[in-house]
């Protein structure tokens, strides 16, 4: 199978909001960036042998962290690489992540003017006390006023991500940010419940008492609110946490919850073959200097052939990449996972091409409670076995059914 998608990791931010888990960092020099942003090149040079498989439509994703912290040239060497090495092709989607207070229209403009075609912001809410108390950089204000710049720097395809459950937020609050975000005429919203993650600074806070958190009454009324007023303004819900108007569905995460191939460069970004997965070292000086270590072996030089030899050598270098060479179990558990997400579900005949068992049989036994409880539906023309509205809410209980 082809690559279907290419994602770029750009692991920096202004300030590590208090909530999050995922590989990103605030402090770093203008220098270690700079330093970054040469490492991804060379990694996308070194690798530019497995240009060759990836699809000629394919999706561009750049996350983070913050990727808009870079400066619109460092972007863009990353940009270049990627065409020059064969990874952009004809990107039927090519996303870029941007934080409110971190672009004005001149770097909007220039994102446009190097291919991007969709953006994606990190809204969070509306509410200026509860960004505050998440450790949010901008304001209501600002997050309203970078939306509207996108669009006069010429992107037609925008999405925001907001979360609630937040500390110290109300039904009506909550109220509040989505009628103002839909008002913004947005093509696309991603809506999730905060998970509070061990070991985090938020969830120190609301253990010691600092913060309190909305009960569990609450958050479900805020859970319903979220499925009845987005449908209501036009927003369909094609994924468990996301919802766009007509046409306006993410390309790339589609990739993902199919479960095809997609690569990935940067510390801590993931490549998946289809069987096997790579993961990068989430070490930012790690990742510089193993990649630096790299670009300086004699194994590698402008012969593709040569390189491509030398695969071993980029994989199996432990300090780089963790490589999973995953089994025929947790195959099929994530293939369920990934598809079950959306609204439409896994495609039963695709996963038995895939890994040549009749998945609906081989659980059987263990589906059929949730089918019981109208949790689960399946499609016999189709072959699709997904989610109803109720097993959306409860959909990890459901997951853990193709865990063997």
């Amino acid at each position: 199978m082809n690559f279907e998608a290419v994602y770029v990791h750009i692991p920096f931010c202004k300030q590590k909001c208090l909530y999050c888990d995922f590989p990103s960092y605030a402090g770093f020099t203008c220098e270690t960036m700079k330093a970054y942003v040469d490492a991804v090149v060379q990694e996308i040079r070194l690798r530019s042998f497995e240009a060759s498989k990836v699809s000629q439509c394919d999706t561009i994703f750049f996350g983070g962290g913050t990727p808009s912290i870079l400066s619109a040239n460092e972007i863009k060497l990353i940009v270049d690489e990627l065409k020059s090495s064969g990874f952009w092709k004809n990107p039927r989607e090519a996303t870029i992540e941007v934080n409110p207070g971190t672009a004005d229209l001149a770097k909007l403009k220039d994102l446009r003017e190097m291919s991007f075609n969709r953006i994606s912001f990190g809204v969070q809410s509306l509410s200026n006390t509860e960004l505050k108390t998440i450790g949010r950089i901008h304001t209501s204000e600002e997050a309203l006023n970078t939306i509207n710049m996108a669009r006069e720097a010429g992107f037609f395809r925008i999405n925001a991500d907001f979360i609630y459950g937040l500390p110290g937020q109300t039904l009506k609050s909550l109220e509040s940010t989505l009628e103002a975000i839909t008002q913004t005429n947005i093509e696309h919203l991603s809506a999730y419940s905060l998970i509070l993650e061990e070991g985090t600074p938020l969830e120190k806070l609301v253990s010691s008492g600092k913060l309190v958190l909305p009960d569990e009454d609450v958050t479900a009324d805020m859970y319903d609110y979220v499925q009845s007023f987005l449908p209501s303004q036009g927003y369909k819900r094609y994924e468990v946490s996301n919802y766009a108007r007509s046409g306006g569905e993410s390309a790339h995460n589609m990739v993902y919850w199919a479960y095809h191939p997609y690569i990935g460069f940067g510390a801590a970004a993931c490549s998946f073959t289809g069987k096997v997965r790579l993961t990068a070292t989430s070490d930012v000086q790690k990742y510089i200097k193993n990649i630096e270590a790299l670009r300086n072996s004699t194994a590698f030089g402008v012969d593709a052939k040569l390189q491509e030899k030398s695969l071993s050598s980029i994989y199996n270098n432990e300090e780089l990449y963790e490589v999973e060479n995953l089994s025929q179990d947790e195959l099929i558990a994530e293939y369920m996972f990934m598809g079950l997400r959306t609204v439409k579900g896994a495609n039963l005949t695709e996963g038995k091409a895939r890994f040549g068992v009749n998945i609906l049989q081989e659980f059987s036994a263990e589906l059929e409670p949730f089918f019981k409880d109208n949790l689960l539906a399946y499609d016999e023309e189709t072959n699709y076995l997904r989610l109803t509205e109720a097993g959306m809410a409860v959909g990890n209980l459901i997951f853990e059914a193709f865990i063997k």
